[in-house]
């Protein structure tokens, strides 16, 4: 089946946190690669040429960036990782990160935004702990240590004006709007959009059926 033949019906499939072998860590290519390899996201994506993975997982990581900072004062300075947080303090900060899609979601294209929304809702797998939410929790875990080398640079150089390289926070411009799969729809084209696509209410508490 093409592409252009995916049926927007369908709800995306379940799928489990990739297992990482000793020394392994999660990067884009692996994501494409194991866990969105699925027949389901190559037939929607065009084999992830037509809607490429970097741009999703960097939109996904500048929103959870967003409900970090927003959190952070809360967070027990104790814990390290953001994914080892307690479960209230998670949820009320999956529902900041998923406002801020929102929010973004008016400046991107249907068919972009209907893939990020389909990523998070393969990921919630609410009745396993291992893999619940994972998606989000790895780029929860991801903007939390950039965050964390961006301060450490900045402290030792003592010059807050760094403006930090790669995929640090300090890039974010509000959106990826040279890559491919943005538009310019205007609100009343956004409300359209989601109607037949998964809302945000979707990816809440409901599990994916």
């Amino acid at each position: 089946m093409s592409e252009s033949s995916h049926d927007p019906s369908r709800r995306p499939p379940a799928i489990s946190k990739p297992k990482l072998k000793e020394g392994q860590s999660v990067t884009h290519q692996m994501l494409e690669d194991t866990a969105f390899n699925h027949p389901y996201y190559l037939e929607k994506t065009g084999n992830w040429l037509n809607v490429k993975i970097g741009p999703i997982l960097r939109t996904i990581k500048e929103c959870s960036q967003s409900a970090l900072l927003e959190v952070e004062s809360e967070m027990d300075p104790y814990i390290k990782r953001f994914s080892d947080q307690g479960e209230s303090l998670q949820q009320r900060t999956y529902e900041i990160f998923l406002q801020r899609l929102d929010a973004l979601s008016v400046d991107m294209s249907e068919e972009f935004y209907s893939v990020i929304t389909d990523m998070l809702y393969s990921t919630l797998n609410l009745t396993s702990r291992r893999d619940k939410r994972w998606l989000w929790l790895w780029a929860m875990n991801e903007r939390q240590k950039a965050l964390q080398k961006l301060r450490l640079k900045r402290q030792r150089k003592n010059d807050p004006d760094d403006p930090g390289d790669g995929d640090s926070p300090s890039t974010y411009t509000g959106g990826y709007q040279e890559e491919e799969g943005f538009g310019s729809l205007g609100p009343e084209d956004a409300v359209q959009r989601r109607r037949r696509h998964l809302s945000i209410a979707d990816l809440m508490n409901n599990n994916p059926e």
